[in-house]
């Protein structure tokens, strides 16, 4: 009866490790580095989440930042993303830390989109 009490608790706990599988990968694409129009050199971290099955996939994300006065005297972020159509849908993050300025968005699959990320001057 132990045996079958420590067996099945074994399978409960394997059943459990195995369910907890990914369902999502991430890529941390490197830290984008932009100047600012008044010449401040500022970070940009941005990360693509897609289900674990189309990892493979997650390489063809593209994603490119430009930056731009905001007419404030900040700095307007444009970060472009075009998720291939072998992605059924991708959660698009992007990041400046160092002012605490975040925006996100969900792609589908074939699809771009921009994200603006507004840093103001201090």
């Amino acid at each position: 009866m132990v045996g079958g009490v420590l067996a099945a608790g074994v399978m409960v706990i394997g059943g459990a490790g195995s369910a907890s599988a990914n369902i999502a990968w991430c890529l941390y694409d490197p830290p984008v580095l932009v100047q600012t129009p008044g010449g401040s050199n500022l970070t940009v971290n941005s990360s693509v989440s897609v289900p674990a099955s189309q990892a493979r996939y997650i390489n063809a994300v593209e994603v490119q930042a430009g930056t731009a006065p905001d007419g404030r005297g900040g700095t307007l972020i444009t970060i472009q993303v075009a998720v291939p159509s072998s992605i059924t849908t991708a959660n698009v993050t992007a990041t400046v830390k160092k002012f605490k300025v975040s925006t996100s968005a969900t792609v589908a699959g074939g699809g771009a989109t921009t994200l603006y990320l507004d840093v103001p001057t201090s």
